[in-house]
């Protein structure tokens, strides 16, 4: 009786999307833990997840998916970011926490800027009982080609997280934007799924 109150759920689709969903977002997240642990962005994660605000909120006035924008959004906060790392004599955690919590402001002028039926906590959070078909589909798309920048790379990833000197690769230099983008990826679907 206690394995079919367990099971009793999993009798509505929505249910079995946001288990499939949250087991493919998964993979590509455990993936990436490793290399983040190892370089000293256990935060990254929650950090990256308030920089795409801006993005998302973005996208949503432009009628685009969210998805692009938050890539759009995540790929310049790692540029800035690296970009005043190299020419500022702050610390790299103190810019990384203006740069982070100036974008979600940013994004928070913005949202409120905006007149939006979308309550801010369906943007914040997602909604994981209402992910579609659809949605399964683009999650599994997007994990797979982490999975494969992660299955090619891995090696300079490593490299890269093990040492302060970047890993030999053909441009060392993108490694720590790449890794960021591909973060920032997978925090966007978890938060929106």
């Amino acid at each position: 009786m206690r394995l079919t109150a367990l099971l009793e759920p999993f009798q509505f689709d929505f249910m079995i999307n946001a288990l499939m969903v949250s087991a493919i977002v998964a993979i590509p997240c455990a993936l990436l833990s490793v290399f983040l642990v190892l370089k000293g962005w256990a935060l990254m994660g929650d950090a990256m997840s308030h920089a795409v605000f801006p993005g998302i909120v973005l996208a949503y006035i432009a009628g685009i998916p969210l998805a692009i924008g938050a890539f759009i959004a995540g790929l310049f906060c790692a540029v800035a970011t690296g970009y005043l790392d190299d020419n500022s004599r702050i610390k790299r955690d103190t810019i990384m926490g203006i740069v982070f919590s100036g974008m979600f402001g940013a994004g928070l002028v913005l949202y409120v800027s905006i007149q939006s039926e979308v309550h801010l906590d369906h943007i914040l959070f997602g909604d994981m009982l209402g992910v579609s078909i659809s949605d399964i589909l683009q999650t599994t798309l997007i994990a797979l080609g982490i999975a494969l920048i992660i299955g090619l790379k891995w090696k300079d990833f490593l490299l890269h997280a093990l040492r302060s000197a970047p890993g030999k690769s053909q441009r060392p230099q993108y490694l720590p934007a790449a890794l960021w983008s591909v973060v920032h990826d997978r925090v966007d679907h978890r938060r929106n799924r």
